[in-house]
């Protein structure tokens, strides 16, 4: 079958409507597609449900299809999806889009039994803390500290002829400004962001920045000279303005990122073990700073820079960046290092009780209240918490 007659099949199975042997075709389906029909087709039954809230009722007919498919097909799955640290090689996207349930009103996909839904943890009630959202403080050429949350949108700073705006969207906005004076002094700007914060930097070569929680950004505010250079802590993702003449250069603690014009994401939070930078388009080149080498990265790839070694893998380049567009994504990803990214956005205080040498995969929206995030996990039968305020204990099931 086609796309499209899959998302009119999906309208008869919304509603309940669909014969048995249609729905037989649509398990099928999901089983040998390819990722980006599997997503659209996900996308168009989120539509459906957003539209008509009725077609939810008929949710569960097609969540027991589909767990019978994986049931007749003998894959297999650790349920949600938990693997063992040895069995990671095996993951691959079809299985875990084979393996997973959607729990679409959560904004989540995981995988985990029917049981589990009765079984979810209720001591989260007690504390519901809120998701983050767009939240930085600018520090200006001269020093001085502006905080983005505090100022109303509009004009914040003229600085060297740059005009700085704050947009209502959780943007920063340089433009340059004709005939202005002072034009060839230099100055650099500073955004950071707090645990629980992001902002998007629009920079005057064209240029957008999403910088995550817990990250900052060093720029000038105008580019001169013969290279567009910045620094980075933190997470940030890339959309670099092509310019032949001026290659873009991104500098970490562990690296240099060369770039002409392309879209890529660099981790390089200090409490990582390496620094890992994903190209999602165009080209890049890494110099790791340790051992002085460098590689180019094709679209696809996702490098990983540590103290003594640098490393090159094939991945699914959108999870990398899945966080700007509100989500989180593990893909075969450990307990500790899933926990990391939930308390950067939370800020919370996380501690580990018991054997936690589990990988999860599966995604959750940023923008729900903590305890929706938590309850979420603890379906997977891998963990469960213990709240206290902000801290947080992770307890292996």
């Amino acid at each position: 079958m086609t796309l499209n007659q899959i998302k009119e099949l999906l309208q008869f199975i919304a509603a309940g409507n669909a014969t048995k042997a249609q729905e037989d075709a649509f398990v099928e389906w999901l089983d040998n597609c390819d990722k980006a029909d599997y997503q659209e087709a996900i996308a168009e039954w989120e539509r459906l449900l957003e539209q008509e809230p009725v077609y939810a009722a008929q949710y569960p007919a097609l969540t027991s299809r589909i767990e019978a498919s994986l049931n007749k097909a003998d894959i297999p799955v650790i349920p949600l999806y938990g693997k063992e640290k040895d069995k990671r090689s095996s993951v691959n996207w079809k299985m875990i889009a084979a393996s997973v349930i959607l729990i679409l009103a959560m904004g989540s996909f995981f995988y985990f039994g029917k049981d589990k839904l009765q079984k979810t943890a209720s001591n989260h009630q007690t504390m519901d803390i809120k998701p983050g959202g767009n939240n930085a403080v600018l520090i200006l050429g001269d020093g001085s500290e502006v905080n983005l949350n505090s100022i109303k949108n509009g004009e914040v700073a003229m600085q060297a002829g740059i005009k700085v705006e704050k947009r209502a969207d959780g943007q920063l906005i340089y433009t340059i400004v004709k005939n202005a004076e002072n034009r060839s002094k230099e100055l650099f700007n500073t955004i950071q962001t707090p645990i629980g914060g992001q902002y998007r930097i629009n920079l005057p070569d064209g240029s957008l920045v999403w910088l995550n929680a817990a990250s900052s950004l060093r720029y000038p505010t105008s580019f001169s000279g013969d290279e567009r250079r910045v620094e980075l802590i933190g997470e940030a993702y890339f959309e670099i303005a092509k310019d032949k003449a001026r290659p873009f250069r991104v500098v970490s603690h562990q690296q240099t990122v060369e770039v002409l014009g392309t879209h890529f994401n660099v981790n390089s939070y200090e409490d990582e073990d390496n620094t890992r930078t994903t190209l999602l388009e165009g080209g890049v080149k890494i110099y790791a700073r340790a051992n002085k080498e460098t590689l180019v990265l094709k679209p696809g790839q996702q490098s990983q820079v540590s103290a003594n070694s640098i490393n090159v893998k094939d991945v699914d380049a959108s999870d990398a960046a899945a966080w700007k567009d509100g989500y989180f994504v593990f893909n075969a990803e450990s307990i500790p290092s899933a926990m990391r990214k939930i308390a950067r956005w939370y800020d919370l205080e996380i501690s580990y009780e018991g054997d936690i040498n589990q990988d999860l995969a599966g995604s959750v929206s940023r923008f729900t209240n903590v305890s929706e995030v938590l309850k979420t996990l603890e379906l997977t039968g891998l963990v469960h918490f213990k709240v206290d305020g902000r801290k947080v204990r992770v307890i292996a099931n």
